[in-house]
């Protein structure tokens, strides 16, 4: 037998040792520092190529002292920092279960397509897409993204495939100077050119101003341009702002644009019917990027184009081969072929852990613990108020708190405080109680909260604030 090919009773214990091995990370949780700096251990990783090959004790007793302890963080309780959400158990078990079918996605009538079909219609439905939607899984929002973008590029510019970006006159898309630098990304790798994204100011609430998106796209037709896409946010990263989808909606009806909606953050709240509202508008986007792996809880990587109307995303991406299934009797034919969806052909089983999370979880389950993680951030927004040496710098909308350490009567300057303030998320950080990553609020230096975390309570809130507080002290005085 060959020493890849192992007898089932060797998988089992395998795979008990290795089920110790997550039980064992999980306990260890709280106790650890959230962010696993490695630092000058990095030597340990710093080895030639093996030339042969070592038992799997040893090897499986090497990730847990010096893999396992080192992680990201966002597992932990005070992981705070980007949008980066802790991962339901239950979704590493599916990704366990999905690797040993080591199933390839591309297409085909095997339960995985199906199971993926299935995890997209039930996305498409929380977002309020019709019926008439289809849909990829994809690593994550930027790759959502762009394959949403090249869909929408395909509809507005039908011959851009054989002839090029540069038969015609540019192609314009906008959004707000919130959007993320995936979609600058985006119109970079499809061809429009980043000269051609105009970012339009926000509002004091951080949401793209329709009455001056107007102004400019009058005023690039004007110039012969070609207005083409706006992007909507639902959910940005940097406040959780949410753009008025309705009035986005009208406007690109109006004007034959696309109507794309970047939800990678947001949109999977609308699960939730007492959120939903804060969406209004989501449900008439051409296309819509989002993250199960965000607000569904599951483990990287899962995100999702969802396109409108069926058969966008073949027309913007198919490619046939011979080396394909061509045949219409063959019994390898499908329900879906996934690489006529998106740029790729080989593709995981990603779907496993979205289609077990929602059949597990359900809608309430879902609504509920993302309604949890919105409470907190509301209630560490209150407690911010409360504090005389904070001061809130945004007013939170979803799960997403912004504020900075501002001594009372001390009268420093903001230039100081912009300094400070990244200085006490970095101490924070290295002292491994919590892990925030500062922004830029309206040019000042932020203290940010992403809450997406089953695992977080109050009481850790209230503990940020006051090492927070501490620690601002201390860097004062020195």
């Amino acid at each position: 037998m060959s020493e890849f090919d192992l007898p089932p009773q060797e998988v089992r214990r395998l795979g008990h040792l290795a089920a110790d091995l997550v039980a064992g990370h999980r306990e260890e949780l709280l106790p650890r520092p959230v962010f696993g700096k490695v630092g000058t251990k990095a030597a340990l990783f710093d080895e030639p190529l093996p030339e042969e090959g070592m038992a799997v004790e040893p090897l499986l007793a090497f990730v847990r002292e010096h893999v396992l302890p080192y992680p990201f963080g966002n597992s932990h309780p005070r992981f705070f920092g980007f949008i980066n959400a802790t991962a339901d158990p239950l979704g590493t078990i599916a990704d366990y279960l999905a690797s040993a079918m080591n199933s390839n996605c591309w297409g085909g009538d095997h339960a995985a397509v199906h199971v993926e079909e299935r995890a997209l219609r039930w996305l498409a439905e929380i977002v309020g897409l019709p019926k008439t939607a289809e849909g990829i899984l994809t690593s994550g929002g930027s790759m959502a993204n762009f394959t949403a973008l090249a869909a929408a590029r395909r509809a507005v510019a039908p011959t851009i495939r054989e002839e090029g970006p540069r038969h015609g006159p540019p192609l314009v898309a906008y959004a707000s100077e919130e959007v993320h630098n995936c979609v600058d990304k985006a119109v970079d790798l499809l061809g429009l050119g980043t000269r051609q994204l105009r970012k339009i100011p926000t509002d004091e609430r951080f949401r793209v101003r329709v009455e001056l998106l107007k102004e400019a796209v009058a005023e690039d037709r004007k110039a012969g341009l070609v207005p083409a896409i706006v992007v909507g946010n639902a959910g940005t990263v940097n406040t959780g702002a949410i753009d008025p989808l309705e009035e986005l909606a009208d406007f690109c009806k109006k004007e034959s644009l696309w109507f794309h909606v970047d939800g990678a953050y947001g949109a999977m709240a609308r699960i939730s019917p007492a959120l939903s509202p804060l969406f209004s508008g989501l449900e008439r986007a051409d296309s819509v990027a989002a993250d199960p792996h965000k607000w569904l809880y599951v483990p990287y990587e899962a995100g999702a184009a969802l396109v409108r109307e069926g058969g966008r995303l073949k027309d913007a991406f198919s490619k046939p081969a011979a080396y394909l299934v061509q045949d219409p009797e063959s019994p390898l034919q499908g329900p879906v072929l996934f690489n006529e969806r998106g740029p790729e052909l080989s593709r995981g089983f990603k779907a496993l852990k979205v289609w077990m999370g929602l059949k597990r979880h359900g809608r309430r389950g879902y609504a509920a613990a993302v309604e949890r993680d919105v409470r907190l951030a509301r209630f560490l927004a209150e407690e911010v108020d409360r504090h005389e040496d904070f001061e809130r710098l945004s007013e939170p909308v979803l799960s997403i708190v912004n504020f900075r350490y501002r001594p009372r009567g001390r009268g420093l300057p903001e230039g100081e405080l912009d300094v400070l303030n990244r200085r006490i998320a970095n101490r924070l950080v290295g002292s491994g109680s919590f892990l925030l990553a500062p922004t830029l609020i309206k040019g000042r230096a932020s203290l940010r909260v992403c809450v997406v975390n089953f695992r977080t309570t109050e009481d850790d809130l209230r503990l940020l604030l006051k090492e927070a507080a501490a620690a601002g002290r201390e860097l004062r005085a020195e």
